[in-house]
């Protein structure tokens, strides 16, 4: 049987490095990828990003929402650990730890990189400002502050996990937080002195009385909070490059999960419309320090979805758009924000697969096409009438004025929840699936067929 424990062992077991990431835009399933194969592997690595990703697990415990916690906590017998290239926001971090807690049999075991770096109470700030500032050309961050806490990073002015315990730190956060203040104020438009010598005594002095009232960053209430956070997290910080190289050593069942998506990479996607990070197999080097990976499995619904503002040339902004994004719950599990939804697009996965070193794909949601008398595939772009079937050497305007030529596939009209052998797929679904594959290149291993643990066919269970 497709779906037993057998066939899943022999998936996620197969190989002794894996990384798991996103082939599109992100919310593909990567936690539901994740939760499965950390009932067979020994150390789940969390390696990129922070709290703006969002992985929705439903195990027998309930349903969790876990943006930091890598998603092998269930599992008593896992190594959860958070990489160096991820950016850590300790408040909630301990908000997922003490949820686990209260619903799990034992507590997670959990190593934090000392190495990653932080996230202030005053990145968020900014980044909500920055954001505001730009109006319509916003680029629809989720204003967790991510991006400002790798500028820092990229700066060398920023805190480490690691500076937590360091007997200086609350001198160094209240000094950092008083020029942040003032960084602050300057983005929320509050005048320059220059710009005061014209007004009058009257409206000086109301100035300075609004600038008085506003509050942006409370330091002394804000550094409680994080030295709370030291005391709590103090003994989970540590060196995870060598811990992580221990367990390779030892043969230990390594697998890397990805916040974000491979078409989301602050190099290689659709920027500026991109995260901070890098998703892909070079994220999971970054934050492990090991350079041995056997293969990179790539998350990719049956459809396309995208958060946030950005290019996304099937986007359906129609009847059929708002059955997918209701059919397919479709909102973000971070924003809660619905996300724009659109028939499947084989070139950009396909420079997604090429761009973040994928491997091998996993399909999700194909659940949520059962009904459907037809399917349109995207199989090529039309720009200023030149057809491209790779990705083009993509602008923002060229993304923009992107016409998808469409290959219509019959639909299977058959319900496939039930489904666990992928022989017991409809003729149509079959057709589909390997349409797909032909095209991006890859393999389809592993399909999901539902939210459910076990809603899962492998193909080498066939």
């Amino acid at each position: 049987m497709a779906g037993s424990k057998e066939a899943a062992a022999r998936h996620w077991r197969k190989e002794q490095v894996t990384h798991l990431t996103g082939a599109q835009w992100g919310d593909e399933g990567k936690g539901k990828g994740v939760d499965e194969a950390s009932q067979f592997v020994d150390v789940v690595v969390r390696t990129n990003g922070g709290a703006n990703a969002g992985h929705t697990i439903e195990n027998e415990y309930g349903e969790f929402k876990n943006h930091l916690m890598p998603c092998g906590f269930a599992n008593p017998d896992v190594l959860n650990v958070i990489g160096s290239h991820v950016v850590v926001d300790p408040i909630q971090l301990i908000s997922e730890l003490d949820d686990a807690e209260d619903r799990l049999p034992s507590s997670p075991q959990l190593v934090i990189s000392s190495q990653a770096p932080l996230v202030m109470p005053w990145h968020g700030i900014k980044d909500g400002l920055r954001e505001k500032g730009k109006g319509d050309a916003s680029i629809g961050t989720t204003k967790k502050g991510i991006g400002d806490a790798y500028s820092d990073l990229a700066l060398r002015d920023g805190f480490l996990v690691g500076h937590l315990l360091d007997p200086k730190f609350p001198e160094k956060f209240l000094r950092k937080a008083e020029d942040q203040n003032r960084q602050i104020r300057l983005l929320d438009g509050e005048m320059l002195v220059s710009e005061l010598e014209e007004l009058t005594p009257k409206q000086l002095e109301r100035i300075v009385y609004q600038a008085k009232r506003k509050s942006y960053l409370d330091p002394e209430a804000e550094l409680v909070k994080y030295l709370e956070a030291a005391d709590r997290l103090g003994p989970m910080i540590g060196n995870t490059t060598t811990r992580v190289k221990e367990a390779y050593d030892d043969g230990k069942i390594i697998l890397g999960e990805a916040g974000q998506a491979a078409l989301l990479d602050i190099t290689y996607g659709t920027y500026p419309y991109v995260t901070s990070s890098h998703p892909g197999v070079a994220g999971f080097s970054l934050s492990t320090g090991l350079h041995k990976v056997d293969r990179v499995i790539g998350t990719t619904k049956a459809y396309m979805t995208r958060v946030g503002g950005g290019p996304m040339p099937t986007e359906l902004e129609d009847e059929m758009g708002e059955y997918l994004r209701e059919k397919g719950r479709e909102y973000g599990a971070t924003t809660k924000r619905p996300r724009r939804t659109g028939w499947f697009d084989a070139v950009a996965t396909k420079y997604g697969v090429q761009t973040a070193g994928i491997t091998e794909l996993m399909l999700t949601k194909s659940d949520i096409l059962d009904e459907l008398p037809f399917i349109n595939l995207c199989v090529g772009y039309e720009i200023d009438g030149q057809q491209f079937s790779t990705m083009p050497d993509f602008s923002l305007s060229g993304m923009e004025n992107v016409k998808p030529i469409y290959k219509t596939m019959k639909g299977w009209q058959k319900n496939t929840t039930a489904v666990r052998n992928f022989s017991d797929f409809p003729e149509e679904a079959k057709d589909y699936f390997n349409k797909i594959a032909e095209l991006i290149g890859v393999p389809i291993n592993v399909l999901s067929v539902g939210p459910e643990r076990d809603a899962i066919v492998y193909r080498n269970g066939q």
